[in-house]
């Protein structure tokens, strides 16, 4: 194993600093929203070119012919490449995103309806009630697609709402009804800015998920009845 500990070492200098900051950083605000953030990890930078010197020296011509050891080795040096980019913010990688990956995101509070949550119609008849869900309906898809837009442009498509159910249209919508749905949809989507802020990422990623999935549920009460009325 001891001709393994240099691309051991190696591999250590390169992950390291994912973990450990050594540096500065700088974020500027405007209005309480994030203009400027820059990095700047000097512990990362030291840590990535000590490991790329020792890279060279497994893997010049004049050094043992032990390909496990050189493949390791090489392996160690793109990651010392990555953290030497990633360590001038060049890119951006906190692993800590994939472990946990909600954490910088607001924190959301609805888990489920009260008996006595309902859509109340004061005419129920199922024509009252078609008009209803498709513009329930209409309104979920619409919120829906808002939000995977968002979370694909800021939040490297981390999801916070079930979409195919958002996206999931009943049988009993006609033609019209489907054509009503797509139209409210599409009027939704258009009325917001797709621009990445702290502010916007607080109310779709947060308020507007827990407003999405208790409209869903909503909606699946509100169909309950539908359904049983027209049995």
């Amino acid at each position: 194993m001891l001709r393994f500990s240099r691309p051991l070492i190696v591999l250590v200098l390169a992950i390291v600093p994912f973990f450990l900051f050594l540096g500065t950083s700088e974020t500027v605000r405007v209005n309480g929203e994030l203009v400027s953030d820059n990095r700047f990890n000097l512990g990362g930078l030291v840590m990535a070119v000590i490991g790329l010197v020792m890279v060279f020296g497994m893997l010049r011509p004049s050094a043992p012919n032990d390909g496990p050891r050189k493949a390791l080795a090489a392996l160690g040096g793109v990651l010392c490449l990555v953290q030497l980019a990633n360590s001038i913010d060049v890119i951006r990688i906190d692993p800590l995103d994939w472990i946990m990956p909600d954490r910088n995101l607001p924190t959301l509070h609805y888990s489920a309806l009260a008996d006595n949550d309902y859509i109340y119609l004061t005419v129920k008849t199922p024509d009252a009630y078609r008009r209803a869900l498709t513009r329930e309906k209409g309104d979920i898809v619409g919120e829906a697609r808002v939000h995977e837009a968002y979370a694909d442009l800021c939040h490297g498509g981390r999801y916070r709402t079930d979409l195919a159910r958002a996206a999931q249209l009943p049988d009993y919508f006609d033609a019209t009804e489907q054509t009503a749905i797509e139209e409210r949809a599409t009027a939704v989507l258009g009325t917001t800015a797709p621009e990445c802020s702290l502010s916007r990422s607080n109310r779709i990623m947060g308020e507007q998920v827990d407003h999405l999935n208790r409209s869903m549920d909503l909606y699946d009460r509100l169909e309950a009845e539908y359904l049983a009325l027209a049995e």
